[in-house]
């Protein structure tokens, strides 16, 4: 997938990473747009409990750079790790976008369902289940 981009290949197993390495930063980043003052997003009088899960938000992102970390470290217990917290992020994603108007459920879905399907489809390749076994 990365050939085309950089020029050489790159295992389905380390695509996986990075994309678990984007979709962690990708949380950090959309937690702290929410989070942290802004003059262009002001909902704070209205939605004052959503700070908090934005710092919960943040958090993941944190947990999930940690893993994928400690996964390419050699400790192979948080790479089941890295799937559930995708698979469960992939389940989020109809829920969150639900009950939001149309321009940001397609923004969300776009921003952080994409690393993730793109995760899964990495991660499950039989040759990632190989590089991982040696």
């Amino acid at each position: 997938m990365f050939k085309n981009l950089i020029g050489i290949d790159i295992s389905p197993l380390r695509s996986a990473m990075i994309f678990s390495y984007i979709g962690g930063l990708l949380l950090i980043t959309i937690a702290l747009t929410f989070a942290l003052p802004s003059t262009w997003i002001i909902f704070e009088e209205e939605f004052h409990e959503f700070k908090s899960f934005c710092w919960i938000l943040f958090a993941v992102g944190i947990a999930r750079i940690l893993f994928t970390y400690l996964f390419a470290r050699g400790i192979k217990f948080f790479f089941y790790l890295i799937i559930l917290g995708s698979l469960l992020k992939v389940l989020e994603l109809p829920l969150a976008a639900s009950n939001e108007s149309i321009g940001f459920a397609i923004w969300y879905l776009i921003i952080t369902g994409i690393p993730e399907i793109l995760l899964l489809i990495n991660i499950f390749n039989p040759k990632a289940r190989e590089e991982l076994k040696s």
